[in-house]
């Protein structure tokens, strides 16, 4: 038997049970550190943030206004104007009716006057952001846009202008325009029937929508 103070040899078994408890407690502390790792990396400050939608505005579109009146405009006429009775036709909406000028021997008005033309009169001053002509389908007119509160030549502005306009043509300021008359006036005629005239079948005032 052992002596009073001789150690007895520990048995493998507790031995190999406190190596797997030393070896789980170490395995749980790897655990936990790389879980708390991970969740710094995903959750802290460097994590990217999703940027804010950003919706684009929508473009509101042109508003029709309706003309009050229209007449044929030739200042320097002097044989009664240009067809004066067909002029309200420009502004009826239809398709099937339409305004034209006098017919001419030469597309410069047999060099008698620099232009001629069909004034609206908007009832008001409105804003014009485009206007829609109507021509004849012939080649060759030459056309501009003027706009202004007075119906006197000198006082209406040129905003817009086409070369070779004919059929449906549409007309944009290159600038903010506002007046209550529109002028479409030909400066150059196009081929009729072995002649020159202007012919609009219909015309529409555009001024901006609001969003």
């Amino acid at each position: 038997m052992p002596g009073p103070h001789q150690r007895r040899p520990q048995r493998p078994g507790m031995v190999n049970r406190a190596i797997m408890t030393v070896v789980v407690l170490v395995v749980m502390a790897v655990v936990g550190i790389g879980a708390w790792t991970l969740g710094r990396s995903i959750a802290g400050p460097t994590a990217s943030k999703a940027e804010p939608t950003v919706s684009a505005t929508p473009t509101a579109e042109p508003t029709p206004v309706k003309a009050s009146s229209a007449k044929d405009f030739d200042p320097k006429g002097t044989d009664g104007g240009e067809n004066p009775e067909y002029t309200r036709n420009a502004i009826d909406g239809k398709s099937g009716t339409e305004w034209h000028t006098d017919t001419y021997n030469t597309a410069e008005f047999g060099r008698l006057k620099d232009g001629v033309g069909l004034m609206l009169d908007m009832g008001k001053s409105i804003k014009v952001s485009e206007v829609t002509v109507t021509f004849a389908k012939a080649s060759g007119a030459k056309a501009e846009i003027r706009v202004g509160d007075s119906p006197d030549l000198d006082a209406l502005k040129t905003v817009a202008k086409q070369s070779n306009a004919s059929g449906k043509t549409t007309f944009k300021p290159t600038a903010a325009a506002s007046g209550q008359y529109v002028l479409i006036w030909f400066t150059r005629l196009p081929a009729d029937q072995g002649r020159f005239r202007g012919t609009i079948y219909d015309v529409v005032v555009y001024s901006p929508g609001s969003a």
